[in-house]
């Protein structure tokens, strides 16, 4: 059934659903605020959000200065350094180690809309627009030897481009489109020199033409391929920045489209470089978005051709330069939205293994749950019916009316994507009991798939090889040892072996062969849907035996949890471990004022061992953490023990994977 056929339905009995379901379930009693209208972030002592720390300045202002990365080292050229539009030669070279600039040898020719490759110890230099603004075209080639400090010329472009981009790919230097000598038709040429050829008297030839031409276009090479990254179509005096991304392939000599950026960009030249395999994109402009400069740092994934926003810059830059040195992004100089060029600050970030406070959600929620499907994160929870998105490439959300909400409105669900669509099991409310209300991205809509066998909430559910695992949870006031499997292709429901350990609101998930429950509440105070203490207990069930195992059962048991709580929502994995984050108690240790808890704990089921996590900076529970593309989203939640909601996202940036992980033996 879609949401379409429910919505007469839904909306008469709308009022009856705010009015008695956040109070039969939550805990709501005559005569008490409602948190939800007085709480929107609650910080609990502890560590600070990520922040830039500044070093020493560029000695000039400068924006469209080329850049590359020399060992450890950042080399900055020319650029414009004033509003009038006057060009430097001036070469500076930036050292971490010493947080000091040095002076190399200036440039042959003031020249800008050139960005630099790097050969061996060769830097290349190619086309771009010469001395002050609007200075021409040319067809200059020069080579910047980097031990010797010297420049030398270098075989000439066909004809004069400025603003095209300049990439190494297998032993040749390919120039990609820029503008002609009118400073606003954009090319589409594709020009190659292959490096053995530099002393032909001809020795540039043509290769598959950009699609779409353009200049101010960033490059970078990833896997043997090339990518053109945004850009402008036209310069003076009216250009359009794009958000397209296109694909070379030597091989086939084809282009292909990829992912596009998340918003129109240009001016990105000097701040984009590869990582570890991915793109960064520094800064830049972006005009169709009302933006003359951007604070975006963008990401991108080749593995699943996504893009992700990192921390942003304090302010917006246009055309900075940028480059990372270890784990430490460097980004310095570009302009203002006046043009106006800036020395300083040079703003130095370090993201790995710290806490990034992301954009508030349009409405607080406690009670949370969702997923990751595609480029978007999903929430729903207690405090509204919406379906909340998060737009993982520019890290905002969406207005909170434009997804449909829910068919069945009620909280504590268990939820898992499956073939792009997120499952939500079960929750507590009259009208959710049992359900499994099914999100399609695709079409907009919800519909329902199989009622569940037992009508629960707060049960723990994980997704292995095509099925879904569900266990636990309270069942009419009692705590439930039941445990099922649901085939989402059949819809069928099967019993599967019991828990050992009848447990709600706990911390639940997979590492992709068996089905881990961390902690929870259980008989005795915490068998309702109130507050307790929870437990420390660690339950593995494993769907080729049928069969659980216990923390305390033996010497193959999995070690407890660190301490013992309930309401930690999902348990992330990522490299090989389990990140178990937040929850609530009564009265045990190491919990905040409010009775929730910062505390991550990080399980390794292969070493059986656990260690300490950054402590999140708004402690919570109620939570839902989902991890994509190498960080943990914390998105909504309860501030303090019982019901209560907020707005914060908190993001987790985690060190790059070490390497896959073998099944269990």
């Amino acid at each position: 059934m879609t949401t379409g056929s429910r919505r007469i339905t839904v909306s008469a009995i709308l009022l009856a659903i705010v009015a008695l379901g956040l109070a039969a379930a939550g805990g709501f009693v005559a005569g008490r605020r409602n948190p939800f209208e007085r709480l929107t972030r609650s910080r609990a002592s502890g560590p600070e959000y990520f922040s830039w720390h500044t070093g020493a300045p560029s000695p000039i202002p400068r924006y469209e200065a080329g850049s590359a990365l020399i060992g450890d080292k950042l080399y900055v050229f020319g650029g414009f350094t004033n509003t009038a539009g006057d060009a430097s030669p001036e070469v500076d070279v930036y050292d971490p180690a010493t947080n000091s600039w040095s002076r190399k040898s200036d440039m042959p020719k003031p020249f800008t809309h050139a960005n630099a490759v790097q050969v061996g110890g060769t830097l290349w230099f190619v086309g771009g627009f010469l001395g002050r603004s609007p200075g021409p075209a040319t067809a200059d080639v020069w080579r910047y030897d980097i031990a010797a400090d010297r420049w030398t010329p270098g075989p000439p472009l066909p004809e004069p481009r400025g603003g095209g981009a300049l990439a190494l790919l297998d032993g040749a230097l390919h120039y990609v489109s820029g503008y002609l000598p009118d400073r606003n038709t954009g090319s589409p040429n594709h020009w190659v020199l292959r490096l053995a050829d530099t002393a032909k008297s001809a020795p540039w030839t043509s290769a598959a033409s950009l699609p779409v031409a353009r200049g101010h276009i960033a490059g970078a090479v990833l896997d043997g391929k090339l990518y053109m990254i945004g850009g402008a179509i036209g310069h003076d005096p009216w250009p359009l920045d794009v958000a397209l991304v296109e694909r070379y392939d030597p091989a086939t000599d084809r282009w292909t489209d990829m992912a596009s950026l998340p918003f129109p960009l240009s001016h990105i030249e000097p701040g984009t470089f590869v990582r570890d395999g991915h793109i960064i994109v520094v800064g830049g402009r972006s005009r169709p978005t009302r933006h003359d400069m951007m604070s975006s740092v963008l990401e991108y994934f080749p593995e699943e051709n996504v893009w992700r926003a990192l921390p942003p810059l304090p302010e917006g830059r246009y055309a900075p330069f940028a480059r990372m040195v270890g784990d430490d992004l460097f980004v310095g100089a570009g302009a203002t939205g006046t043009r106006t060029p800036r020395a300083a600050p040079l703003w130095i970030g370090n993201w790995v293994d710290r806490w990034q406070l992301g954009d508030s959600l349009p409405l607080p929620l406690g009670e949370v749950a969702g997923g990751v499907i595609g480029d978007r994160l999903y929430l729903v929870g207690l405090g509204d019916h919406a379906t909340l998105a998060l737009d993982l490439a520019s890290g905002t959300w969406t207005t909170a009316d434009r997804h449909p909400a829910r068919i069945a409105p009620g909280h504590h669900a268990a939820a898992e994507v499956f073939n792009g669509k997120l499952y939500l099991l079960g929750g507590f409310n009259w009208s959710s009991g049992g359900a499994v209300q099914i999100f399609d991205p695709a079409t907009d809509s919800w519909s329902l798939g199989p009622a569940m066998p037992f009508r629960t909430g707060s049960a723990a559910s994980a997704l292995i090889g095509g099925a879904i695992y569900l266990a636990g949870g309270i069942v009419d006031d009692s705590t439930t040892r039941q445990a099922a499997r649901l085939d989402p292709v059949s819809g069928v429901w099967t019993p599967i072996a019991p828990m050992p350990k009848a447990r709600n609101h706990a911390a639940a998930g997979t590492d992709g062969h068996r089905f881990f429950v961390f902690g929870g509440r259980g008989p005795g105070s915490g068998d309702t849907n109130v507050v307790a203490n929870g437990f420390d207990d660690v339950q593995i069930y494993d769907p080729a035996t049928d069969s659980w195992t216990v923390s305390g059962s033996g010497p193959n048991a999995p070690l407890p949890l660190p301490q013992a709580r309930g309401g930690m929502g999902k348990a992330v994995f990522y490299d090989g471990e389990f990140y178990i984050m937040g929850g609530e108690t009564v009265n045990g240790a190491g919990a905040t004022a409010e009775h929730v808890y910062t505390r991550v704990d990080i399980y390794d089921p292969r070493t059986n061992r656990w260690r300490s996590g950054p402590p999140l900076p708004t402690g919570r529970h109620g939570i839902f953490p989902l991890v994509a593309d190498g960080a943990i989203y914390v998105a909504g939640g309860g501030p303090q023990s019982g019901p209560s909601g907020s707005t914060v996202l908190e993001i987790l940036r985690l060190p790059r994977p070490r390497s896959s992980v073998p099944p269990p033996k």
